[in-house]
């Protein structure tokens, strides 16, 4: 986690950074949403009679979810299952049978107590420097206010002038004092109460299980329909091309046995066919594995790729010559799913691939500066793949504002 690093790190740097600001502003809204569960978990539980809990309860660890984003990672998923069927007692009979559920009521009990007194004391203790320095105010006027009756000028310009002196020196030492200390108070509760989020609030084994079972029958209706466009394809094109090639040699047979000359031709005919057959055969071949993968592996294939478009694009691929083959096909066809959206549909005038591989991860970032404004759910041809990657446990990413830049972030593990 980018925060334990900072962490970590030199002290100074740390107080210095966004991350103490980050990390006091999740402690003190998790107090003040921790009051609002001591509150309300007991109220859901006697109001809702057990049956209604989870619709009573499942705000706040919505809330809770989203909220981590303060931290600087992305809110968690939603671990629920949507129900199969509508209606309310359809939803609770749902939410009853699943583990998150408890898992979620588990996390709003700790977070309405221990979690409530732990960020509650990570904000005393960093408060405590500036709670010594209230303290010595007060108590010196109280000393003040005992003194001497009719103390002389000389006194009171002295007075004054250690007065400000204290004041002043005080007051810096006990910012700097409270900086530093409530920076990595926070940080310890922040850390802490944020890994507890993750554990309880995440999805399951058995989210992750759903998920593939999903993205296998969505892969598996790709296929199929795949399958029906290659059939389709090769019945209405290179079919039809290698039909007509034949007819068109049996005529040039029959010709050669009474005019030679009038088979020429149709022999130059027959060869045009031949040639137009195969360039249709090699591009239906090129949709489903480009042979330059097979071959010479991702960095030559995106080259290639790139080097076919009307739209500039700066490849910089520092990746091994050959990856796990699963890993090569997923990332190749989604680059060129990014390349083609960006030149056709965004109107790019510049588009960037870069990519780099460490021991156990692909990472691959695609960004152009067209309009922007794309989305899965609006057709760019991206919820088809995203399933080839979840199948692969990788995750792929989308940021596309309207106006532009859209970026495209894809993480595989090379272990796939």
């Amino acid at each position: 986690m980018e925060m334990a690093e900072a962490l970590r790190g030199a002290p100074l740097r740390f107080v210095a950074s966004t991350w103490p600001l980050r990390t006091a502003a999740y402690v003190f809204s998790s107090v003040v949403s921790g009051l609002l569960t001591l509150v309300w978990v007991p109220v859901a539980l006697m109001a809702g009679a057990y049956v209604l809990m989870p619709l009573l309860t499942s705000p706040l660890a919505a809330a809770e979810r989203r909220r981590v984003a303060l931290l600087g990672v992305p809110a968690l998923p939603d671990p629920h299952r949507t129900p199969d069927r509508a209606g309310l007692a359809a939803w609770l009979r749902a939410r009853h049978t699943e583990a998150a559920t408890w898992r979620e009521l588990a996390y709003l009990v700790l977070h309405g107590s221990v979690l409530l007194a732990v960020n509650v004391v990570a904000l005393l203790l960093g408060s405590a420097p500036a709670l010594v320095y209230l303290t010595g105010v007060a108590n010196l006027t109280t000393s003040q206010a005992g003194g001497p009756a009719s103390p002389t000028p000389a006194m009171r310009a002295d007075a004054a002038d250690g007065q400000v002196f204290a004041l002043v020196g005080g007051a810096a030492l006990a910012v700097l004092g409270a900086a530093v200390i409530l920076s990595y108070t926070t940080a310890l509760a922040a850390l802490a109460h944020g890994a507890l989020a993750r554990l309880l609030l995440s999805p399951g084994d058995e989210a992750r299980v759903r998920s593939l079972t999903s993205s296998r029958a969505r892969l598996i209706d790709a296929f199929e329909s795949e399958r029906r466009r290659i059939e389709r394809d090769l019945h209405d094109g290179a079919q039809q091309r290698l039909l007509r090639l034949g007819m068109t040699l049996v005529t040039a047979q029959l010709e050669l046995d009474h005019d030679p000359e009038a088979a020429r031709p149709l022999l130059a005919q027959a060869a045009d066919e031949a040639r137009a057959a195969l360039a249709e055969l090699r591009e239906l071949v090129h949709g489903i594995h480009p042979r330059v993968l097979t071959d010479l592996g991702l960095r030559a294939a995106v080259a290639d790729l790139s080097a076919g478009l009307a739209v500039p694009v700066t490849v910089a691929m520092d990746v091994p010559e050959r990856l796990p083959a699963p890993v090569e096909s997923t990332a190749y066809f989604v680059v060129a799913e990014a390349l083609t959206n960006a030149g056709r549909h965004a109107a790019a005038t510049e588009i960037t691939v870069t990519g780099s591989a460490t021991a156990d991860t692909l990472t691959i970032v695609v960004r152009d500066n067209g309009k922007g404004g794309a989305a899965p759910a609006r057709g760019t041809g991206l919820t088809g793949l995203a399933d080839r990657v979840d199948a692969l446990a990788g995750t792929i990413t989308l940021t596309s504002p309207p106006g532009g830049p859209t970026t495209l972030r894809l993480e595989l593990p090379c272990s796939a």
